[in-house]
């Protein structure tokens, strides 16, 4: 069964959950605002193929920032079926079909496909968090910052060009990192950080990074270090130091930049978006200024359930533990 949208498509793609009012409730479109059934559209956010396929088992429970979790399972994304129908099942189902086939046969689909999958794991775990927190005073304090809103609808508008034409005018709106791990690595991993806008996602020997809604500044300033890392046989504890450079690199990124969108109408169907720096900030650097002292933290984070202890290496000799080449510095 085929369905229409019951609005313009113009008009669909100006929905932005992130603006005030919107309740993660699960009974409008992530992508549109439109009401949907909830007993036939909450989309699981990982197909239930994976749950065999890829050693996913009930015990891997996705951890909240209210500190509860979540079993993979029940992570869901309310979709109007047309939007199911018009690109995001191939987004959200297919992605990840070839993904646990190898990162080799990811090249059987579309680049921009893959950032968009990454996206929608992000919102996935995001409309989560935000669905916990719904009805509660707290909230996150990220989710009160004008320019990680801003990052966070960037990002949603990108999911939207699953199913609706967008054109980004002279930049990538983020950075993904396909990397091959060693021979025997096996299980599941992923990691979601709503404050850097991070992703690790990890299946068998393959594992996938993305700095979603960065403008392509890990590309443009890092593309060389991560060339080196595809050229190496890396374990899955060196996977998750370079995810934790990752995140912190993204907490240091610089919020200098402005939007322009140009939205669809009658006689152009396709979202044009154009990134600038106003001039006033463009002699600022893209990153703030890197300390060891506040990146040995993050690294401590992701490495610590690998049985070692960098943080408390550093305070012991001030020494930064790595298990990267020195190529591959800050």
């Amino acid at each position: 069964m085929s369905h229409r949208f019951p609005a313009d498509p113009g008009d669909l793609v100006r929905f932005n959950p992130f603006e005030a009012g919107h309740h993660f409730d699960y009974t409008r479109c992530i992508l549109t605002g439109l009401p949907i059934d909830p007993q036939k559209d909450l989309r699981p956010v990982f197909p239930s193929t994976w749950f065999e396929r890829t050693g996913l088992h009930p015990q891997h429970r996705l951890q909240l920032v209210n500190g509860g979790s979540l079993d993979y399972r029940d992570l869901r994304l309310p979709v109007h079926p047309t939007c199911w129908e018009g690109g995001l099942d191939e987004v959200a189902r297919k992605c990840a079909e070839l993904f646990a086939s190898g990162i080799d046969t990811l090249g059987w689909t579309r680049t921009e496909r893959i950032y968009q999958w990454m996206c929608w794991l992000f919102l996935g775990v995001l409309y989560a968090e935000m669905n916990t927190l719904n009805n509660q005073d707290i909230a996150h304090p990220a989710w009160k910052e004008s320019s990680f809103l801003n990052r966070y609808r960037m990002i949603h508008l990108s999911l939207q060009g699953a199913v609706f034409p967008i054109q980004y005018l002279g930049y990538d709106p983020g950075s993904v990192f396909i990397l091959p791990l060693e021979s025997g690595t096996q299980g599941f991993d992923f990691k979601s950080s709503s404050n850097t806008q991070s992703l690790s996602l990890r299946v068998g020997e393959s594992l996938i990074l993305a700095s979603l809604g960065d403008n392509g500044a890990h590309m443009a300033f890092f593309e060389d270090e991560f060339l080196t890392y595809r050229d190496q046989t890396l374990s899955a504890l060196q996977g998750d130091e370079i995810f934790a450079r990752m995140c912190y690199r993204n907490h240091l990124l610089n919020p200098v930049f402005e939007y322009g969108i140009g939205y669809a109408d009658e006689e152009d169907p396709t979202t044009y978006i154009r990134m600038q720096i106003p001039p006033e900030l463009a002699g600022e650097e893209a990153f703030g200024p890197w300390s060891d002292l506040e990146y040995v933290t993050v690294l401590d984070q992701y490495l610590r359930p690998h049985g070692v202890q960098p943080l408390k290496t550093f305070q012991e000799s001030g020494e930064l533990m790595t298990f990267l080449g020195p190529a591959n510095g800050s």
